[in-house]
């Protein structure tokens, strides 16, 4: 199993995936925590139209998704925040429509030579130098976000009145948050898929929020528990011959079941 670590493709699922779980573990918490965790699974939806508009028009379906998915992001607050729907509400009406349409160019469109499949689970196995310089940028970005803005996210986190009370600018700081997360989850696409790549900004904070007691910890762990989940499961998918966007799903399902476990016998 290990003689595979030496292999260049091998070395480059595990920092790729290494670079996105930790963008992933670092914004957990907060949308999460915001009840907004579902925004990810949202944006991957819409982001499936975009790469397929994108394998339409160019050879890097980037330069249509990244722009796309930051539109719809875009979209997906403006209704929660004026239209006076619950965000899950703007999620469902904003990623169905837009995956809809996806799915009819798709099928009426005979120069898009892709599969649905690799869309929707994605090859982490196959991904391009880009994709990692690109990831790094972006979750650079993420961090630098948090840590200039962290006060502020921690105050709306917990009481989103009282942050209004103190001036905070929370409409600013909520559409550049979704912003970013559109910006991880295109580039997380094309190597976790479309199906699967929201359970990277669900589970890392739904494990740790049963672990610890403060929020600095919750997103220690969750940043922890992220980067070491995603390499397990690109390990462990190469010798199962299975996809390893599903594998990760599974080692988060089990640390979740354990998490679960742990709370229950310790409030017992």
């Amino acid at each position: 199993m290990f003689s595979v670590l030496s292999l260049p493709f091998m070395q480059q699922a595990l920092l790729l995936g290494m670079v996105i779980s930790l963008g992933a573990g670092i914004l957990s918490p907060f949308l999460v925590l915001n009840q907004h965790g579902m925004i990810a699974h949202g944006i991957a939806h819409t982001t499936f139209t975009g790469v397929v508009i994108g394998l339409l028009l160019f050879n890097d379906p980037l330069w249509v998704a990244i722009p796309f998915a930051v539109f719809i992001s875009l979209s997906i607050e403006y209704l929660t925040n004026n239209v006076k729907l619950h965000g899950d509400v703007s999620i469902g009406i904003v990623s169905s429509i837009a995956f809809a349409i996806g799915l009819i160019i798709l099928n009426t469109t005979s120069s898009i030579q892709v599969s649905v499949e690799s869309l929707l689970v994605g090859n982490i196995f196959i991904a391009r130098s880009s994709d990692m310089w690109l990831s790094i940028i972006i979750v650079l970005l993420i961090a630098l976000f948090i840590y200039t803005f962290y006060k502020k996210l921690l105050i709306m986190t917990y009481d989103i009145v009282y942050a209004r009370f103190l001036n905070i600018r929370v409409h600013l700081i909520k559409y550049t948050l979704a912003v970013l997360t559109a910006l991880l989850i295109v580039v997380g696409v094309r190597a976790i898929g479309v199906l699967l790549i929201s359970a990277l900004i669900i589970f890392p904070s739904a494990i740790s929020s049963k672990l610890s007691l403060t929020f600095k910890w919750t997103i220690i762990l969750s940043i922890i528990l992220a980067v070491v989940s995603s390499l397990l499961g690109i390990l462990l998918a190469h010798p199962l011959n299975t996809p390893a966007s599903a594998m990760i799903v599974v080692v988060y399902a089990g640390l979740f079941l354990v998490s679960a476990l742990y709370e229950r016998v310790k409030g017992t």
